[in-house]
């Protein structure tokens, strides 16, 4: 075995003179060539790392991959060698034994090394070893690891055989792909219509390959244009993809990276759009080693784990490091967009600027939408029309010498404009939810202001943020709750957990309602019921069903809304045919179950905050699609639900107003809880009134600025019969005018008028 040793070559003076002037042009080769890249022709690997700039040397170790007991990075100690002196200065790193191979990494400037043409084949594992100025040893993963088998173990060297099949797909050809266009207002995205999905819960086996089932499902039935999958970066077990710490990597327990690209193909093939959702603003708690790889991160981390040095000393290749994750998704699995999670966290404009700069120049037909949560500041996505005429390199000297300013002066400067394409429109999920749940004085009017500002953003009554990180439960649950009052009838030591045990109890009486023999209850059988479900007043059958007929009608209402304001929308899985399911919060850390064993109190911590228990065995169960069947007098809800989706999708693609025109004007009736918009584009106007209250709404609505000297005709109506409503409509066939349109809505529900 051959033993390097730290040289000359390698010495802290020495590398200070081999800084040079890097090209910051940053070509998509040079984005691509970090981590370990597999080089076909010569059956050789290169290895590349950011790490420490002063660090002593960098190491890469690497193995067969057929090596056992490589599961863990730190279990294989290497060995190492010291002088004493003023202090200690190692001067030998070595391997355990035979069984791996050492190779020192050239230092080429400003923390970057390299180690070439290294006999590494595909699925061979590596691990980088840095000896810090401090002279600690560090047994690190890769940053860039493509594949990541263990969370705590050794990187793979990835090299993909996967053939796309899609071509035209890729090539633009087919009509159905979404691309970005630099043009206000809506950016190219008004064909956008987003499922939400998280792949773990999606099915019982929670993969990409058990997926194309559902794929299928949502491309046959035409509600949706597009997919978007919660994160899939790596992470220790199932679960949301929040907590992700191989940027680059794919979860191996759902899949891996090619069966990734096999659902993404194969989704492209149904017509399907994929975004993909990625975590710039953070690392997972569990299995983060990017402190003892270099500057990679703050000095303290943050509310959800490591936060990112993109604006400290040595910033330059950490901002680097996530634009080329953005590049990797979209170059590497074909995605249509990026969606990027809560930017407002990640401290840096400058960031979320660059990475799309970086990908409007390498991909520019990927379109990215910010969760950013600055209450639609404009400049998030206004369109840098400066910028589009800058060069790709004048923009990121622009970047890069802002940062400077930031990382060395201290001076703080803003980029002005991100350009983001889209972004998830917060204001007005808020006041949607609140109209939903909550009515109340001036709703209406705060509704209509957020509605006007909408058009270009992503529009969502409800995400899984909304669901899972309150108590699990989904709209429909959740108006059940409140309609029935539930919070004043369970009992508990504080609001929290009257809060908490109303949700549930409500999740629990929704289950009870959709049952098969729910109609046969005797009251003493349902006072039982309910009183093993934790309630302390009897709710009659007549109750009950009144609350879940609201339900009903009012997710049918959220999702009108949603759909009649023009651009990108954007529902949650399951949402489009009611599904009653949980969506859990759940997770696994690596010593989780260890700790678990030792005494109940994380589980009762956790219980205690969420009101459920979010081990993934426990949670991800009660969270899957479909896992609730509607039976007994519901047992056609889910066709209902779908059904009046699929008209709503219809109507939207027949009338062009819809996706793309302009809302000329609204109106807003507090005292009635009656909303109106109006759209227009060329000759083609739509009329949208909305019932959020409670009573049959039976007006005329001359006084409401319903238009005058013009006729329209009732298109479509929430309230069908085929969709669960009472089968009433104004006048389908006649001509409505100002003179005579005395309308009729039912409770929480909307009509669309449309111009004759």
């Amino acid at each position: 075995m051959r033993i390097q040793s730290i040289g000359s070559e390698y010495s802290l003076n020495n590398r200070q003179t081999q800084r040079k002037n890097i090209n910051f042009g940053r070509v998509l080769e040079e984005h691509m060539s970090w981590g370990a890249r597999y080089i076909k022709d010569k059956g050789k690997t290169n290895f590349k790392l950011f790490s420490f700039p002063d660090a002593k040397a960098v190491f890469v170790e690497v193995a067969d991959k057929a090596l056992v007991g490589l599961s863990n990075m730190k279990e294989r100690i290497v060995n190492v060698a010291g002088v004493a002196g003023a202090a200690l200065a190692i001067t030998k790193v070595t391997p355990k034994d035979s069984q791996t191979e050492l190779y020192p990494m050239k230092h080429t400037g400003d923390g970057v090394y390299e180690a070439v043409n290294i006999d590494a084949k595909p699925d061979d594992k590596y691990r980088f070893i840095v000896v810090t100025k401090d002279n600690n040893v560090n047994l690190v993963k890769d940053p860039y690891a493509m594949k990541q088998e263990d969370i705590n173990g050794w990187s793979s060297v990835y090299n993909s055989t996967y053939e796309w099949k899609n071509i035209s797909w890729l090539n633009g050809h087919d009509t159905r792909r979404i691309v970005r266009k630099p043009s206000e207002p809506l950016r190219g995205l008004e064909r956008l219509v987003i499922n939400e999905i998280n792949i773990p819960t999606l099915t019982e086996n929670g993969t990409f390959e058990a997926a194309k089932e559902k794929i299928d499902l949502i491309a046959d039935k035409k509600i949706a244009t597009a997919i978007e999958l919660l994160p899939v970066e790596n992470t220790y077990s199932m679960q949301w993809g929040y907590d992700g710490v191989d940027k680059f990597a794919v979860n191996e327990k759902l899949g891996g990276a090619e069966k990734l690209k096999e659902l993404i193909d194969y989704a492209h093939g149904k017509g399907l759009n994929v975004i993909m959702d990625m975590v710039p603003n953070h690392m997972g708690p569990d299995g983060d080693y990017l402190r003892q790889t270099g500057p990679y991160e703050k000095l303290t981390p943050g509310q959800f784990g490591g936060e990112f040095n993109y604006e400290g000393q040595n910033n330059r290749y950490v901002r680097d490091w996530m634009a080329n994750a953005a590049l990797w998704w979209a170059g590497e699995f074909k995605v249509d967009g990026l969606r990027l999670d809560m930017t407002k966290l990640c401290g840096s404009d400058y960031l979320l600027k660059q990475i799309v700069t970086e990908v409007n120049e390498h991909f520019p037909s990927v379109f990215i939408i910010a969760e950013d949560g600055r209450d639609n500041k404009e400049s998030i996505t206004r369109y840098d029309e400066k910028a589009a005429q800058n060069g790709h390199k004048d923009n990121l000297d622009f970047i890069d010498t802002g940062v400077d300013f930031i990382a060395n002066r201290n001076w703080f400067t803003t980029p002005g404009n991100i350009g983001f394409d889209s972004e998830w429109d917060f204001p007005l999920m808020h006041i949607l939810k609140k109209a939903l749940l909550e009515p109340g004085s001036n709703l209406l009017s705060s509704l209509d202001d957020k509605l006007k500002a909408s058009q270009h953003r992503v529009k969502y009554a409800m995400s899984h943020d909304e669901i899972g990180n309150e108590d699990g439960t989904r709209l429909m649950v959740k108006v059940v709750a409140r309609h029935l009052d539930l919070f004043n009838k369970v009992d508990g030591s504080s609001d929290a957990e009257k809060g908490q045990k109303a949700a549930h109890a409500g999740q629990k009486l929704a289950e009870l309602i959709v049952s098969k023999d729910f109609a046969k209850l005797s009251d003493e059988d349902l006072k039982q019921e309910e009183r093993e479900i934790g309630l302390n007043a009897f709710i009659n059958k007549d109750s009950l069903c009144d609350a879940f007929n609201t339900a009903i009608a009012k997710q049918k209402l959220a999702h009108g809304t949603i759909m009649t304001i023009p651009g990108p929308k954007m529902y949650f899985q399951g949402d489009e045919i009611a599904d009653l399911s949980y969506f859990k919060f759940f997770r696994e850390f690596s010593g989780e179950k260890i700790d678990r064993a030792k005494s109940d109190d994380l589980k009762n911590d956790i219980i205690g905050k969420k009101g459920y228990d979010t081990l993934e065995e426990i949670a991800r169960p009660d969270s899957i699609v479909g896992r609730i069947k509607p039976q007994g007098i519901y047992k056609n809800v889910q066709n209902q639900m779908r059904t009046f989706n699929i008209d709503l999708r219809a109507i939207v693609d027949a009338t062009p107003a819809l996706k793309s025109g302009q809302i000329v004007s609204t109106y807003n009736d507090n005292n009635h809880n009656v909303h109106i918009h109006q759209l227009k584009l060329a000759n083609e106007e739509v009329l949208i009134i909305k019932n959020y209250g409670h009573g049959f709404h039976d007006k005329n609505y001359e006084y409401y600025g319903f238009p005058q000297n013009s006729q329209w005709k009732e298109i479509f109506s929430s309230d069908e019969k085929e969709y669960g409503g009472s089968g009433y409509n104004n006048r389908r066939d006649d001509v409505i005018t100002n003179l005579n349109q005395h309308l009729s809505l039912a409770p929480y529900s909307f009509i669309i008028l449309k111009k004759v």
